[in-house]
């Protein structure tokens, strides 16, 4: 008589529905106190206030003064730094040619004014471009400026200052850059924040690093300034609202519908991490209608980018053919996409596919390799594929002999 080795394997969580992870940008700490941030569309003129709360169990965020919920951003318009109806910013070719040209100018002529000026503009242009990527989640195209000014403006620092002390605030905006990253000034947190704190008077990408500055010191200000960022068309602050809304940084409850304005208009942007989110509310239903197929070209959109989280859902999308023809071998592709940036859920997905084999092929090897690494993350169910992949190794000649079945039936996400 035939014996069946069974070993029913559930996935560490349903992909689509595993706890949202903050992204690595900077996670707040010391915010004791719950505050939730309300997106409420056509709100004008509301008084700036702000509430304490009277016990630990119900707190809320002050309501900021705003005229009215500005429409997102498009991602060209953000990726180019400027707001609509605003003159976009050079791109980077154009700051190329004006660096070239105004150092051809000061090479000549050291003393020319014009030149230095342009000089200038032209390092305050590029820090606008790179807050303006990072904004937008744009990774390869932030660390580029970044490079850029390192390599080529670390000298215009002065010239910036200058700038500044003429009440220029994306000047101002600029030495926060440069004190931030230590270019051309020595590296100091505290001017770099004065520097955003003064440009946060009227310039989006500022408001949001002042309220970086401040989320350990001031948490409720922080966050109030967040919500401004957000107001003003900021991506990545409207992310972290969004998040906010889901519950995240110590807020208490969740408001679904709350998450899905703001993560809509951060995923506009071309924010990868809100594609993320925002598919996972489409295709969940949580806080407005199920749109699965919007949801399957968010997480597209934002595994293209590298998002570990979504090329982990499409592979689950894949593997169990959630709107979509079930495809395990483009499955597995995702899953080591996302385990290959080390994410521990998609370093056991693919190691379990590896193990009970796609499209008639297996390999232990590879197997092996990845769930390791998932164990060694905390992937408790690693640890029982690997047993398992043992005991087929030991049981291989006997089932050669007698006919057993040590096929390795795995349960599907639910």
């Amino acid at each position: 008589m035939k014996r069946r080795l069974l070993l029913v394997l559930a996935l560490l969580c349903v992909p689509l529905a595993c706890p949202l992870a903050a992204p690595a940008e900077q996670k707040p700490a010391g915010a004791r106190k719950a505050t939730k941030a309300k997106a409420q569309a056509g709100a004008r003129n509301k008084a700036a206030a702000k509430a304490k709360s009277k016990s630990r169990e119900k707190t809320k965020v002050a309501a900021r003064s705003a005229s009215s919920k500005p429409k997102a951003q498009t991602a060209a318009a953000v990726a180019q730094g400027s707001a609509p109806g605003q003159v976009a910013v050079r791109t980077e070719s154009e700051l190329q040619k004006e660096l070239a040209a105004a150092r051809a100018v000061l090479a000549r002529d050291p003393g020319n004014a014009a030149a230095g000026d342009a000089l200038a503009r032209t390092a305050v242009a590029a820090t606008e471009l790179l807050l303006a990527a990072e904004a937008i989640g744009s990774a390869a195209k932030a660390e580029r400026l970044g490079a850029f000014l390192a390599r080529e403006l670390t000298d215009v620092a002065p010239r910036v200052q200058k700038l500044a002390r003429q009440g220029d605030l994306k000047a101002r905006q600029a030495l926060g850059v440069f004190y931030g990253r230590g270019i051309g000034l020595a590296r100091d947190p505290q001017k770099s924040c004065a520097e955003f704190k003064a440009g946060a008077a009227q310039l989006a990408a500022s408001t949001w690093h002042w309220a970086q500055c401040n989320l350990e010191a001031s948490p409720d200000d922080a966050w109030a300034q967040m919500e401004r960022a957000a107001l003003q068309g900021h991506a990545a602050a409207q992310e972290w609202i969004g998040r906010r809304c889901l519950g995240e940084f110590a807020t208490a409850g969740k408001d679904f519908a709350c998450a899905r304005e703001w993560l809509s208009q951060s995923a506009s942007q071309g924010r990868p991490r809100s594609q993320t989110l925002y598919a996972y509310l489409l295709n969940s239903g949580q806080g407005g209608p199920v749109d699965a197929s919007r949801a399957l070209r968010l997480y597209r959109l934002a595994a293209e980018q590298g998002d570990a989280d979504a090329q982990n859902n499409l592979g689950e999308i894949h593997e169990t053919g959630r709107g979509v023809v079930r495809n395990p071998a483009e499955a597995l592709l995702w899953y080591e996409r996302a385990a290959e940036r080390g994410f521990a859920p998609a370093q056991f997905n693919a190691g379990r596919l590896w193990a009970i084999g796609v499209d008639g092929r297996n390999d232990p090897a590879k197997a092996r390799a990845w769930l390791v690494q998932a164990e060694r993350k905390g992937i408790e169910q690693a640890r029982q594929v690997l047993d398992w992949l043992d005991q087929q190794e030991s049981l291989a000649p006997a089932s050669a002999a007698s006919g057993i079945d040590s096929q390795m039936p795995v349960s599907k996400p639910k």
